[in-house]
């Protein structure tokens, strides 16, 4: 069974929130209504950035690279802006328990940019005898 990549990025994603509430509950922080809010806003990012770097797939393929940029200067600057309303600052060790799941979420963005970057690279490569 071939898994899509959509899928696969959105999937690892769930696992890292899953496996983060875990430890979060395990440890008896407290804090978990910010910490789904802070959750939900950063799974609308991640959704929104999946979704504009396909359809920029689709009709500007050679832009992926700019599109990707784009999206991660509006995910920051959305970030920085409920960062306030959220209250983070009021749970203990904030910079470890917020900046590691955004952290991750990049590095599933990127990767998922790095290979919509190689799928059209290879798709617009000129077949010959070598490249068959």
């Amino acid at each position: 069974m071939k898994i899509n990549s959509n899928t696969l990025y959105i999937v690892l994603y769930f696992l890292m929130f899953i496996t983060h509430f875990g430890i979060f509950q395990w440890l008896q922080k407290g804090h978990e209504a910010v910490f789904i809010r802070y959750y939900m806003f950063l799974t609308l990012l991640f959704v929104m950035v999946i979704t504009v770097l396909s359809i920029m797939k689709r009709m500007y393929p050679t832009y992926i690279g700019f599109g990707f940029l784009g999206m991660v200067m509006v995910k920051m600057t959305g970030l920085f802006l409920v960062m306030n309303q959220l209250d983070l600052s009021s749970v203990p060790n904030y910079k470890l328990h917020f900046a590691v799941p955004y952290l991750v979420t990049l590095v599933l963005e990127t990767l998922y940019a790095v290979k919509l970057i190689k799928d059209v690279d290879y798709e617009a490569s000129p077949k010959d005898e070598k490249n068959q």
